[in-house]
């Protein structure tokens, strides 16, 4: 059996609705429908990284914030002990000052592999590495994100996958982050559906794959629909905008499962 882990950053439970997010809803209806679902720490996104790789509470693992004290100088932040994490060079400095008490816990990535699964992450950076930090270090599954490509990006991809993926997508790295994010997000499908689900299928093993979707965060983050003004706030059509976007990435992702079998 092949999991998917398919996380919508941001999303809030009443925003799924058939209009808006027609594919999360038909999963739901079909599924669990988790009617609780909250944040573990509100709009920190590492943090909620940290608890959806490992399992753990805030505390259980050191990455509980945004930005960090480290209590030593970074050098890929410029030096300085408080740092921002949504960054893989600094995620990779964290690991190597710390080893595993920077998560403190293993990912269910790493799980995955133990087992002997295929595994593969892609995504938004920071929270996407977070899931298999060994990859930032040339040991885990594959890894790629929106900075993958770009000059001193620490992410390295095997250079026939890098080559299969720029084939596919016309691009040597994602678009820059857009609002709604569309044009990064569909790179990013592209590269998954046309390349990284046919190269796991070929390996004839079972496999996990986390898709971490920037959007509606980074959407709902930047809406121009209620400046100065409290309505419509995240309920605006710029947000709502957002929320498609995962949706559809959600819905090429399902059915290029279906035509891979």
């Amino acid at each position: 059996r092949n999991a998917v882990i398919f996380v919508a950053d941001g999303l809030r439970y009443e925003s799924v609705t058939p209009k808006t997010a027609p594919t999360m809803w038909a999963l739901k209806r079909r599924g669990v429908d988790f009617a609780n679902s909250h944040a573990l720490y509100p709009t920190l996104t590492t943090a909620n990284a940290s608890a959806i790789a490992t399992g753990h509470y805030l505390g259980d693992t050191g990455d509980y914030a945004n930005v960090l004290y480290t209590g030593f100088p970074v050098a890929a932040g410029n030096n300085a002990s408080v740092v921002f994490l949504e960054d893989d060079a600094i995620l990779k400095e964290m690991k190597a000052h710390f080893g595993e008490g920077y998560l403190g816990s293993q990912s269910l990535i790493e799980a995955a592999r133990a087992a002997g699964m295929m595994t593969a992450v892609v995504g938004k950076t920071g929270p996407s590495a977070i899931q298999d930090i060994a990859a930032l270090e040339g040991k885990g599954g594959i890894l790629l994100d929106d900075t993958t490509g770009k000059p001193d990006s620490p992410v390295m991809l095997d250079p026939e996958i890098a080559a299969q993926i720029k084939a596919a997508t016309g691009l040597d790295a994602a678009p820059g982050t857009t609002i709604p994010n569309a044009a990064q997000q569909a790179y990013l499908v592209t590269a998954t559906t046309q390349v990284l689900l046919p190269y796991l299928k070929a390996k004839g093993k079972p496999f996990v794959l986390l898709f971490w979707s920037r959007d509606p965060d980074a959407t709902q983050h930047a809406t121009p629909d209620s400046v100065g003004a409290l309505m419509p706030g995240i309920n605006g059509e710029t947000a709502k905008a957002g929320i498609a976007n995962a949706d559809s990435d959600l819905k090429a992702l399902l059915g290029a499962l279906n035509r891979l079998g």
